[in-house]
């Protein structure tokens, strides 16, 4: 089994072989630790090691990177963060892992205290001849004293690649099939993408926001901006048949999204700075918060904002040109 590790901080020789002997429940004649660094201990590496550990040296932001192969009989069945919680405390230093979600940069990383979150880390390479790369935590989704040039953010590039069932979409989609033309940009493409980034908003939405309970707000202004999309789509097809079926397909989503949201005169969207013209419009979900705003520090109107009782229009009820249902 092998596990992969950067640290915040060099550790010395002693340090990671005793925390990897206490953590594994070996001796520390069991541990086979070589530094990268050192070619002459490559040569005495003995290979048959219980553990083997070497550790390469790293710049900026991350000291060192520490490989770790368990063998014979050793128990392999550590989790990567199971076995990085444990060695973060002993080493008393902060143990980096790839999150293996969304981009390759996005990692897992935990304190010494415990506290595990995703980070995003960046890599530069330097000048030449050596064109030493240097580590940057860049963003963390929860925020780390170590760290305090980062900035502490969700990353929306994790709650990307989140799979999310999209009924809806698969079905207009499969119906529609015989339709699309090859291009990538053909109205039916366009208009079957975007109801899939649509649905997952409000599936999202209405399963508060599973499965972490949390949602960027960036992300958020991307998926009403798709609502816009659809609207658009929804105008450049000719065809009656397709575009009775979109317009099924987003009031039928429409209605999840109306009932986990609120109407506040679109002080949400306006406090995450939206222009005035967005909200004043006739698209609706721009005037909508959600039940529970999932991003931390979400702003929270001080009253009822004015506006109609329900800022949203009923079934068969909006206004021409601002929903794909209209005619």
């Amino acid at each position: 089994m092998n596990y992969y590790f950067m640290a915040s901080d060099r550790c010395s020789v002693e340090a990671v072989v005793g925390a990897l002997a206490d953590v594994l429940g070996v001796s520390a004649d069991a541990v086979d630790f070589v530094d990268s660094g050192v070619e002459e201990e490559f040569a005495g590496r003995d290979w048959t090691a219980p553990v083997l550990c070497t550790q390469y040296a790293l710049s900026g932001d991350l000291a060192t990177r520490l490989d770790i192969q368990l063998q014979g009989p050793v128990d392999p069945t550590f989790g990567e963060g199971e076995l990085a919680t444990a060695l973060a405390r002993r080493l008393n230093t902060i143990l980096f892992w790839d999150a293996q979600e969304g981009a390759p940069s996005t990692n897992r990383l935990v304190t010494p205290d415990g506290l595990v979150t995703r980070a995003r880390v960046t890599e530069t390479d330097g000048p030449a001849p050596t064109y030493t790369v240097t580590y940057t935590v860049d963003a963390v989704e929860a925020p780390v004293p170590r760290f305090p040039m980062a900035r502490v953010q969700l990353l929306p590039e994790i709650y990307w690649e989140e799979r999310i069932a999209t009924p809806v979409a698969d079905v207009f989609v499969a119906a529609t099939a015989p339709d699309r033309g090859s291009r990538a940009d053909h109205p039916l493409n366009r208009a079957g993408e975007c109801l899939v980034l649509w649905e997952r908003l409000v599936r999202r939405m209405a399963g508060d926001w599973a499965p972490t309970g949390r949602y960027p707000a960036e992300s958020y202004l991307r998926d009403l901006r798709t609502r816009d999309h659809l609207a658009a789509c929804h105008t450049a097809l000719a065809a009656p048949g397709p575009r009775d079926s979109l317009a099924a397909a987003v009031e039928e989503l429409d209605e999840v999204f109306g009932t986990h949201t609120t109407d506040d005169g679109g002080f949400l969207v306006l406090s995450l700075g939206r222009a005035g013209p967005e909200v004043t419009g006739d698209a609706w979900w721009w005037r909508r918060r959600p039940v529970r705003v999932p991003w931390p520090d979400g702003p929270v109107p001080e009253g009822e904002s004015p506006g109609a009782a329900d800022g949203r229009p009923g079934r068969g009820d909006a206004p021409p040109g601002a929903t794909p249902g209209s005619a």
